[in-house]
């Protein structure tokens, strides 16, 4: 079973290709594209969730295979900033992609995923390895809420 691990940021999307089978797991994409940097000219909102729902679009018609779609949403604050809200916008998109695709969604916390924005970076090494380039806690992040889901069926 494939699935597809998301955690958008409001410069760049992390994707992680997981794929499940018996008590394995396998990063997929760990030499290749797992990283997707908004381009330079896209500045305004509505165009930055337009050009990361068409990137999520492409990777879904990319993989057919793919079962789920599993986002690491942000976590709950007592404040909305800007940048928050644009979190939440990119949140929404990747729904929409997913649901254009025919694809099941699900979102969780850290909470959820067993990790924490201290610990998900040696979590996920620990589950499945570190990617070859541009290791940080965003495609942690993917890599972790993939692995939670590893036991849908």
């Amino acid at each position: 079973m494939k699935i597809l691990g998301i955690r958008t940021a409001p410069k760049q999307l992390r994707f992680a290709l997981v794929e499940v089978s018996s008590n394995s797991i396998t990063l997929l994409n760990n030499d290749s594209e797992h990283l997707i940097k908004v381009p330079a000219g896209i500045t305004e909102t509505e165009d930055i969730v337009h050009w990361q729902k068409s990137e999520v679009d492409r990777i879904l018609r990319q993989n057919l295979d793919i079962a789920f779609v599993a986002l690491k949403t942000s976590e709950y604050a007592r404040s909305e900033t800007k940048a928050v809200r644009l979190a939440t916008y990119l949140d929404a998109a990747v729904l929409l992609s997913a649901k254009d695709a025919h694809k099941p969604v699900y979102y969780k916390l850290y909470s959820q995923i067993g990790a924490t924005r201290s610990t998900v970076k040696e979590r996920a090494e620990d589950r499945v390895g570190r990617t070859s380039k541009y290791w940080n806690e965003q495609i942690a992040d993917a890599i972790m809420v993939a692995w939670a889901l590893r036991r849908m069926s």
